[in-house]
């Protein structure tokens, strides 16, 4: 279920360790923070905003990777974590009371403690299989070892979704789904313990350039006569839901000779709306100030812009986040106005 406990084994990056950049003084804050698998679009942006908020403002993040997605925002939503990948999907969830959250009798009023500071890109669910599994299409996906995303998250339900939609196939009847965080499957594919690893990335991603150094890989994608199906549908229909293309020879090892179609989705960075407005403004502020250094971080975050920043976002702005926008010009639609805020 989307409230037991966080996986155990996630990497805790404390206070002192790798995100450790310059001197500390002794009333220096620290925030918990939470983000997907370590190879995770998220954990790349939190660890760089990380080292970038440490060096400029002197707060330490204590960043807990492994986390999932649904679990995320109902521990932020209940003061148990600072800041987390918030995702426009999941957001829509809980307010709704919806899907993973149909037995949280409190979901709406969890959700109205949700704030938000930035949207991104998250990437494309990519499904990879190795060249020489015999697996040219999801249709080939009948009775192999297929992981799909962590048990109750998200992406597990995008990715079934897609594969029902291009194949008809049911988890656990017509392929066999695997339990394991995003890390652990990662390297369970790299050891050829599975047939086919779907996971969120971005295009290009580094994650792929590093499978190419082990062998060939293919993409699975949407057909173009499989685009109006019911499974395709309900997982392009949703907000913060989009359609992504790689093309031929993006990476050294790709085999595919035509461009890919696949499901993306939109992202974030959340808090709630008991944290402190000076903190979420300067931690807003620095994330737009040094986006250089974001982008030596990882290229696909030159994306990150006050421009994009607030696209199809669905839960309000801190007070913090919407005081920053206002200063340097950004329009900020009256859906995305945090009540707490004085006009």
């Amino acid at each position: 279920m989307i409230i037991d406990k966080l996986k155990a084994g996630a990497l805790v990056l404390a206070t002192g360790a790798a995100l450790a950049i310059g001197a500390v003084g002794a009333q220096a804050q620290s925030f918990r923070m939470a983000s997907l698998g370590q190879a995770s679009p998220t954990t790349v942006f939190s660890i760089a905003v990380s080292q970038i908020v440490k060096k400029e403002n002197g707060y330490n993040m204590q960043l807990t990777t492994g986390a999932v997605g649904t679990r995320m925002v109902v521990d932020a939503a209940n003061q148990q974590l600072d800041f987390f990948m918030t995702a426009v999907s999941i957001n829509g969830y809980l307010r709704d009371g919806t899907r993973m959250y149909e037995k949280l009798p409190n979901a709406p009023e969890l959700f109205g403690n949700v704030r938000s500071i930035v949207n991104y890109p998250l990437g494309a669910y990519h499904g990879i299989t190795w060249a020489d599994s015999g697996i040219e299409s999801m249709a080939d996906l009948k009775g192999k070892r297929v992981y799909v995303g962590p048990p109750s998250s998200a992406g597990r339900t995008v990715i079934e979704q897609v594969i029902r939609g291009v194949t008809g196939f049911e988890p656990n009847e017509d392929f066999e789904t695997v339990n394991l965080d995003w890390a652990s499957a990662e390297q369970a594919f790299q050891d050829r313990q599975l047939d086919a690893y779907f996971v969120p990335t971005p295009i290009p991603s580094s994650e792929l350039q590093q499978l190419s150094a082990i062998g060939e890989f293919r993409v699975l994608g949407i057909p173009d006569d499989k685009v109006d199906s019911e499974g395709i549908q309900a997982a392009f229909n949703v907000p913060g839901r989009n359609f992504d293309y790689l093309q031929p020879q993006t990476y050294k090892g790709q085999v595919n000779q035509e461009p890919v179609r696949m499901v993306s989705s939109i992202v974030g960075l959340g808090t709630h709306k008991w944290m402190d407005e000076e903190v979420v403004y300067n931690i807003t502020k620095a994330i737009f100030e040094h986006h250089d250094d974001l982008v030596a971080s990882a290229k696909w975050m030159e994306v990150i812009t006050p421009e994009n920043a607030l696209m199809q976002m669905n839960a309000p702005l801190h007070v913090g986040a919407y005081r920053y926008y206002k200063e340097i010009g950004v329009d900020v639609p009256a859906d995305l106005i945090p009540p707490e805020a004085t006009q």
